[in-house]
């Protein structure tokens, strides 16, 4: 049995797409003009579903050698009230452009590291961008534990900022060394319980493996003590290394990265003591307690995936502010210009900070759909309408040969030996990817 398991990840172990978006970005096609890209938000947009917020703060006081975030080193914080200055001007160019102050949804911040902003610089953002905000608002925020102070809980608490994920990644004192990311268990354990004494009990840890130095032993430490915590939802990630595209990642020594042997054996320790905490899998790298919103809507078909990951609550659109953040209209992809500088430029000029893009062809919302829909459900409709239909009936096939699915009357069915194949399974309908099959632009599926 193991050997025919380790067969399979020898057989599927090759670059592929994560598919947070489909198309993924290295096919896009080039963006939609201003004129364009507001007729969009405005044929999709309505007050019932209002519109989600992602609002992207690229600061971080130190680098993460293996960060693939867009992000500025930089401890002057004396750029702070310019920045939220910048993000709220932006977000009053569309409601300008849009001639009304659209609903709010949700509001997440992600990075680089949103508490690298004051509490009061973040709280100004959070009022001046939730005006209107539905009845179901949830709020959430992405932060670093050795940067958050008590003021930004108190923060959280006052302006509805009710799910917060930790930076972990490693307990490991070696492992943090390795990856320039020092932070200890008593840090972490202290930010949980002043997050829990202030009623913000959704708490989400991310957490890597493959990192440099890691060993089963390592990993093992790192939930046992993540144990002690219990956050509702884990976030297991597999480490990307990309240093030909990533150049910070050069400064992790190949020589202590662990092999695909090792690496699949950390993931399935960590999966193991998951299952054994009452965690309960959810989607690719994501586990979740019972209770956590994210496996209520993964039990109740309500679950999604965006340029976030896995949500539980969307609307048709997700409007991305700050550099390099990403869009969805739902007929459109959008992406805003990535360095800092040339973001500034744009805004200050009052221009959006459009940069790249995708315009949907039906093809692509046909793709999207059974892609997401295996993503989120382990299952999906074979139309006969897809394009490649012949090869891709060929390669599931395969897949179900291998124990990884079953097929029955055009519909797919994963099964729990296929969900860590998922990335996969996905990709045969990738006609993109089919046509194109860039070799070096994305991660390994396994």
């Amino acid at each position: 049995m193991q050997k025919k398991h380790n067969e399979l990840l020898q057989k599927y172990n090759r670059p592929g797409p994560r598919y947070t978006s489909y198309p993924p970005v290295p096919f896009w096609k080039g963006a939609p003009d201003e004129a364009m890209w507001i007729g969009h938000l405005k044929t999709i947009y309505s007050d019932k579903e209002g519109m989600d917020l992602y609002v992207h703060v690229p600061f971080c006081e130190k680098l993460c050698y293996y960060c693939g975030c867009n992000r500025i080193i930089t401890k002057n914080h004396n750029n702070e009230e310019k920045y939220v200055d910048l993000i709220l001007k932006e977000w009053d160019m569309y409601k300008t452009r849009l001639g009304f102050t659209p609903v709010i949804n949700s509001l997440h911040f992600g990075g680089g590291t949103p508490t690298f902003l004051s509490a009061e610089n973040l709280e100004r953002l959070i009022q001046g961008l939730t005006e209107k905000r539905s009845p179901s608002f949830i709020g959430s925020i992405e932060i670093d534990p050795r940067t958050t102070k008590l003021e930004h809980l108190d923060c959280f608490k006052k302006n509805g900022i009710g799910r917060v994920s930790l930076g972990i990644q490693d307990f490991d004192s070696d492992v943090q060394a390795a990856i320039n990311r020092k932070q200890s268990f008593e840090l972490v354990e202290n930010l949980v319980n002043e997050l829990r004494a202030r009623g913000i009990d959704s708490i989400n840890f991310d957490v890597i493996y493959g990192l440099p130095r890691q060993t089963v032993e390592t990993i093992t430490g790192t939930f046992e003590l993540i144990r002690k915590l219990k956050p509702d939802l884990i976030a297991y990630y597999s480490y990307a290394h990309l240093p030909e595209k990533l150049k910070n990642q050069r400064l992790i020594k190949t020589e202590e990265l662990p092999d695909a042997q090792m690496k699949q054996a950390l993931y399935e320790k960590g999966k193991e003591l998951l299952a054994f905490d009452g965690y309960e899998d959810v989607g690719m790298d994501h586990f979740a307690l019972p209770n956590n919103f994210l496996y209520q809507a993964k039990i109740e078909n309500r679950l999604h995936r965006n340029f976030m990951g896995y949500v539980d609550k969307k609307s048709k659109i997700l409007l991305g502010l700050g550099p390099s953040s990403i869009s969805d209209s739902s007929l459109s992809f959008m992406q805003n210009e990535k360095g800092f500088n040339e973001y500034e430029m744009k805004i200050q000029a009052g221009k959006l900070a459009m940069m790249n893009g995708h315009v949907h062809e039906n093809a692509d919302l046909c793709a999207q759909e059974i892609i997401l829909t295996l993503m989120c459900k382990d299952e999906g409709e074979i139309k006969e309408s897809t394009p490649h239909l012949q090869e891709i009936l060929k390669e599931l096939e395969e897949f179900q040969r291998d124990g990884l699915l079953i097929i029955k009357d055009n519909k797919i069915q994963v099964l729990p030996e296929g969900k860590k194949f998922i990335r996969n399974v996905a990709m045969t309908f990738d006609f993109y990817f089919r046509e194109k099959m860039p070799k070096d632009k994305f991660s390994q599926t396994i």
